[in-house]
């Protein structure tokens, strides 16, 4: 992707506005100059490595560097940092500075595609639904655009309620939902237990609130033992083990 290098807050300009103090040395007569794909690589590394996690797959393209702007050729290798923008963000401004004694600094703009497996609606959900693993799914989204969040993980989802209607395929955010609460503290609850082959079903109270999927303590009414459960259903809790 082409674009003109700017200053941030500005439009773009001519190019010797980019240039913080020290002034870059304009390449003049038969003097070396630094070449603008060295800088636009440096630029888009620094993105890639600082941006190196597991379970996302990270893209950058430098903007264009105008033709007319020489620099002089650094001795040394490039530095870089990032003044403005932020993480996870598209689009995001770096800085490509020589330490020469009469070096130069030059802001490169980069743009930014960061691939990652997050939650999207299953299918057309009703405002109001209780969410299920059967209404969600994971799927590749560029995450570098979505400035109001998103979940990476279904069970983040998983028994809360929806405050608005979505379509197939949209992109579930944590400001959609609500927690939907399936058990009430000091309610009655039925637990349930696995014994081998042998399902037994308890009579409890819950000692804290719990959306499906949570785990939650839980008093057996027989014993007074405190264990451990998940929220399965409203007011149905299974003992873990």
């Amino acid at each position: 992707m082409s674009r003109s290098i700017t200053t941030p807050g500005r439009r773009p300009i001519w190019p010797l506005l980019l240039l913080l103090w020290p002034l870059a040395t304009l390449a003049a007569g038969g003097e070396r100059s630094q070449s603008h794909e060295s800088i636009r690589t440096a630029a888009e590394q620094h993105v890639l490595n600082d941006l190196d996690e597991e379970n996302q797959e990270v893209s950058a393209s430098a903007g264009r560097i105008d033709n007319r702007l020489r620099l002089s050729a650094c001795a040394q290798e490039l530095d870089t940092f990032a003044p403005y923008g932020r993480k996870n963000s598209s689009r995001i401004t770096i800085g490509v500075r020589c330490n020469d004694s009469d070096g130069w600094t030059l802001y490169v703009p980069v743009t930014l595609s960061i691939m990652k497996e997050i939650v999207v609606a299953g299918r057309e959900l009703p405002r109001g639904t209780i969410l299920t693993s059967a209404d969600i799914k994971t799927e590749q989204r560029d995450v570098a655009r979505l400035h109001r969040g998103y979940l990476e993980n279904p069970r983040q989802a998983v028994g809360k309620k929806l405050k608005r209607r979505l379509h197939a395929d949209a992109i579930l955010t944590p400001g959609q939902m609500v927690i939907q609460h399936a058990v009430k503290k000091g309610n009655q609850v039925v637990i349930l237990a696995q014994i081998g082959t042998l399902q037994v079903r308890m009579n409890g109270k819950a000692l804290s609130d719990g959306a499906v999927g949570e785990r939650i303590k839980v008093e057996n009414n027989s014993s007074n033992r405190r264990i451990e459960a998940t929220v399965i259903a409203s007011g149905v809790v299974k003992a873990t083990t």
